[in-house]
């Protein structure tokens, strides 16, 4: 199956209609999108929050669909943990059609982060384990994602966490920005107990400053992504989550900032392409 260009509907600000995101977004040339609940959450009089979210999701998906351009990924608010908002989050995700589902580890309790990885590890176990029998049931795989705080900074903990889990119903998103704030350079993958089933494409300039610019804007080292996402075998979507540039920008200006983004995607994607091609040559070499 073709690798497909996917972006965050949070590219437009909460509350923008999600038919009208559908329509541009389709017609720049991007090619799915993962809709950003955490957004919805917290727009005005939002359908996603009221009784009829089920209904207007069906809605959403049938016309994303018959455009071209589904939803194959989605974000929920909150972090994990025995929240109504994650049951009301995998409801709509599976209602629209959508594969995956990111939901933020548990980074701390009590106001205070974690600081010791197996606290964080257990912690996040237990938050988990009450979801993976509706994710089963939505048909939905809920994604934990490298975040900003704690042993979240490590790509290696949240693969762990996986492995510990151990379902096919939860596994995990690498976000290349928030491990580049911390130098976490792309190789680190090979390093972990899990791969990623899911990405989050941004780019920062290695502070801790999150800054989700368009890939080439910032200092993560794309070439080293493509040439580990080959190693480890990742054969997932090109999902973009750079959306600052566009969301900040005034709506006139926002056709040539995500036309940028997408052009970068397409770059992107064909060296990953080019890097899985050459992987399946040298397999198909050695049983010669």
């Amino acid at each position: 199956m073709k690798r497909r260009i996917v972006t965050t509907t949070s590219v437009f600000e909460a509350g923008y209609p999600a038919e009208a995101a559908s329509e541009r977004l389709k017609r720049l040339g991007f090619e799915a999108q993962d809709i950003a609940l955490d957004f919805w959450k917290d727009a005005p009089a939002s359908p996603f929050m009221g009784e009829e979210y089920l209904t207007w999701a069906k809605a959403l998906r049938t016309r994303a669909e018959r455009l071209g351009i589904p939803y194959t990924h989605s974000h929920a608010p909150d972090e994990a943990g025995a929240h109504p908002i994650i049951e009301r989050s995998l409801e709509t995700a599976s209602a629209l059609g959508a594969k995956y589902m990111v939901l933020h580890p548990v980074c701390g309790k009590g106001g205070r982060h974690f600081e010791d990885p197996e606290e964080f590890l257990k912690a996040n176990e237990r938050a988990i384990a009450p979801w993976l029998v509706k994710a089963r049931d939505c048909g939905v795989v809920i994604l934990s994602e490298n975040l900003l705080w704690g042993p979240s900074r490590d790509p290696r903990i949240i693969a762990e966490l996986v492995r510990r889990v151990g379902s096919e119903w939860f596994g995990w998103c690498y976000d290349t920005g928030h491990a580049n704030c911390f130098g976490y350079r792309p190789q680190v993958l090979a390093e972990c107990a899990a791969a990623p089933l899911s990405l989050h494409i941004q780019d920062n300039h290695g502070s801790d400053q999150d800054e989700h610019l368009i890939p080439g804007d910032g200092t993560v080292d794309w070439d080293a992504l493509v040439r580990t996402l080959g190693k480890i075998g990742y054969t997932g979507d090109c999902v973009l989550e750079a959306h600052h540039q566009s969301l900040t920008a005034p709506d006139g200006e926002r056709d040539r900032i995500l036309s940028r983004l997408l052009q970068a995607a397409r770059v992107l994607r064909d060296k990953m392409d080019a890097c899985e091609q050459a992987a399946d040559g040298d397999g198909d070499g050695s049983q010669k």
